[in-house]
């Protein structure tokens, strides 16, 4: 696995100008911070400013930026502004850019910078890798009935537009041996792709995605995940896995900025997958005619697959969140204390009087989702939202749901509980 490429340390330096001196402060500390374990709570939280007006458990769906990304993303926007968009040297910067963040995020998976795009998060790239397929009437795609509607819409638009049958495998809560059993049923030859979530967002139950792409491979099916509750959560090595197709977010555990995320496309797989929307940004400029349409010259690899010209503060925000976590809080870390908060959270939760635990113990990611007899979530959610305590809700099985950030601390999901239990 190739690591991103070294920047020059003015890459993202931020205009004095256009932050506070708070903020400037945060930053220089952040700066002298090195990756240790256990992690430095406190001063990891000084980083992330929202994480102190309130109680942050919803990572799930969105993380904290970090004092650092945000002033990315002001020195970038306050650039736009003052000199414009258009010098001859700002597309080639842009580029390098992109490189490189195409470079972390394909760290992130496992993958090498070649198998990843970037894309606008993760519903946009399960939008790329379904909808790149050669869907034919009466094709099969398997899919549970634990699933985000990021993953299922795109489905429901090939059984409109293409007559495909969605099959869905009952997987329960996510409990890997009824998961393993459900899907085993539903896959089978014939069926041209099995689409499905790494981590269950309903329940936290991480699946076990290597048995159930090899089930698909076997029988000669692709395997197109979903992985908004996994990257930055629970550790990911998407080609070890046997995933065909990996989409994933920025704004979640990668605490960047939204409309940002990444695709990951295996080798092997590629030439099955074919651009949906192309633009310059996925062809190879050597290559391109502006007069012969019989070529079309894609870039060489995952690349090709990205469409739209990037927001270049969200690329500055993005970047910069990864590598601070990555230089200054530590990516193992912060894997680590993700989960040693999610078990801390999940065992306190067996004591909140009537609650229904809903993630099963074995599977454990950044998510658990707890059901309250007699409590309506809805307003259980707007109650603790009230008091500081930031949770949500889920619709499909009626769950109250906490995320279990590296920044957040035992005494906050002690709270947390206690205020869901009362």
């Amino acid at each position: 696995m190739r690591g991103p490429p070294n920047q020059p340390s003015t890459f993202w330096a931020p205009c004095a100008a256009s932050v506070s001196p708070t903020t400037m402060r945060r930053m220089s500390n952040a700066m002298s911070m090195t990756p240790t374990y256990p992690l430095p709570v406190e001063s990891i939280r000084e980083q992330l400013p929202s994480t102190r007006a309130a109680a942050y458990l919803n990572t799930g769906t969105a993380g904290p930026i970090p004092a650092l990304s945000a002033a990315a993303m002001a020195e970038e926007a306050r650039a736009e502004l003052e000199t414009g968009r258009i010098h001859p040297t700002g597309f080639g910067l842009l580029r390098e850019r992109i490189s490189a963040l195409r470079a972390e995020l394909a760290a992130l998976v496992g993958a090498e910078p070649a198998a990843a795009a970037l894309t606008q998060g993760t519903t946009a790239g399960m939008n790329i890798a379904v909808a790149g397929l050669d869907w034919k009437p009466g094709d099969e795609v398997v899919t549970t009935t634990q699933e985000h509607g990021g993953a299922l819409l795109p489905l429901y638009v090939l059984h409109r537009r293409h007559g495909v049958k969605v099959s869905f495998a009952d997987v329960g809560n996510g409990e890997a041996g009824r998961a393993l059993e459900a899907l085993g049923r539903a896959i089978r030859p014939g069926v041209k792709a099995v689409v499905l979530s790494h981590v269950l967002y309903t329940t936290g139950a991480t699946l076990p995605l290597k048995e159930i792409s090899d089930l698909a491979h076997a029988a000669g099916c692709l395997v197109i995940v979903d992985g908004a509750q996994s990257v930055g959560a629970i550790p990911v090595d998407a080609p070890s896995l046997g995933a065909d197709a990996y989409a994933f977010s920025g704004q979640k555990w990668l605490c960047g900025p939204e409309s940002t995320g990444g695709l990951y496309i295996a080798p092997q797989a590629l030439e099955r997958f074919e651009p949906t929307f192309i633009s310059f940004m996925g062809v190879d400029h050597d290559r391109y005619r502006w007069d012969d349409p019989s070529v079309l010259p894609v870039s060489p690899g995952a690349a090709r697959f990205e469409f739209a010209l990037p927001y270049r503060p969200s690329v500055a925000g993005l970047l910069a969140s990864l590598t601070w976590v990555r230089d200054q809080v530590g990516r193992d870390g912060a894997l680590r204390q993700i989960g040693e908060n999610a078990h801390y959270c999940w065992e306190r939760a067996q004591e909140v009087p009537g609650a229904e635990v809903l993630t099963p113990g074995g599977q454990l990611s950044g998510l658990i989702a707890v059901r309250v007899a007699g409590q309506d979530p809805v307003k259980t959610v707007e109650r603790l939202a009230a008091e500081g305590v930031l949770i949500r809700m889920i619709p499909e099985n009626g769950a109250l749901r906490i995320s279990t950030g590296f920044y957040n601390t035992p005494e906050e999901i002690d709270r947390t509980l206690q205020m869901i239990g009362s």
